[in-house]
């Protein structure tokens, strides 16, 4: 809200280290999490729900149909496996199974709070759960745990990229810059994820990009990015794109931001002929 970004702005300039501290805080909760829109409400009652336990943590999936070619959906942050409500009912057919889950502390899984290594982690169980998985569809900040899963060892044809982030790096940039933290500021709360958010891992900011192997080549990717996403900015479609030395497949939209990119109708095709696709 504006009051607490000038506040916080405010406390970032007098006192660096505890706006660091605040900042951090704020960060790394996910808040309340989604109801599900009345929109998704009649595919979120299709699907055949089960609790997996992931590393201690419990995570609600869902699943719809029964066929051989399995599609994995990974959600962004503070979202829900229903935002894909239209992509789960256009790929409902004979051969599919699509299974879906909330991460922690989203939609009906419990918790208050979610790294990205909660996110590969429930990506790698469910892969062993129901794969070998075809094709991961993923949005937003999923965009970016399903490439550290993949690079990390999980193993799928295809990956559909929605509105993604190239790097950690974004997210906390774009996380400072609402909150108006002063420079001093952000570097005490970088460090804070570093060493406290992260302390297992030697770099995040280089680990936790989305890049795969470079001799991934036989992984086509599909990536897709609204030029008025004012959450991801769209260069970060190009930077994915680069850094893939595979195919890749690039669509830019207009006028549909962060969020109805999921549901607009000419998207939700565009990613089914991909997915349904021979390759």
């Amino acid at each position: 809200m504006p009051a607490a970004r000038v506040a916080l702005a405010t406390l970032s300039r007098v006192a660096p280290a505890l706006g660091a501290e605040v900042g951090w805080r704020l960060w790394r909760h996910v808040g309340a999490p989604q109801a599900v829109h009345e929109r998704d409400s009649l595919v979120h009652k299709w699907a055949y729900r089960e609790v997996v336990d992931v590393g201690g943590r419990e995570i609600m999936t869902y699943r719809w149909g029964s066929g051989e070619r399995v599609i994995l959906l990974v959600h962004g942050w503070r979202s829900r496996a229903s935002r894909f409500s239209a992509l789960v009912a256009a790929l409902q057919s004979a051969d599919v199974t699509v299974i879906a889950f909330d991460a922690p502390a989203n939609g009906d899984s419990p918790g208050r709070l979610v790294t990205i290594l909660d996110y590969a982690a429930a990506i790698e169980a469910l892969s062993l759960r129901h794969g070998p998985i075809d094709t991961i569809v993923a949005h937003s900040f999923g965009v970016l745990a399903t490439f550290v899963a993949v690079r990390e060892g999980v193993t799928v044809k295809r990956i559909v990229g929605i509105s993604g982030m190239a790097n950690a790096d974004q997210l906390v940039d774009k996380f400072c810059a609402l909150a108006g933290l002063g420079a001093r500021a952000v570097r005490g709360m970088r460090r804070r994820i570093e060493r406290r958010t992260f302390p297992e891992v030697v770099d995040p900011w280089s680990r936790f990009v989305a890049e795969l192997d470079p001799s991934a080549t036989h992984v086509p990717v599909l990536l897709v990015h609204d030029t008025d996403d004012a959450t991801v900015d769209p260069g970060q479609a190009l930077l994915i794109a680069d850094a893939h030395t595979g195919p890749v497949h690039s669509v830019i939209t207009s006028g549909l931001g962060h969020l109805r990119i999921l549901s607009d109708p000419a998207v939700v095709e565009e990613v089914r002929r991909f997915v349904v696709s021979e390759r």
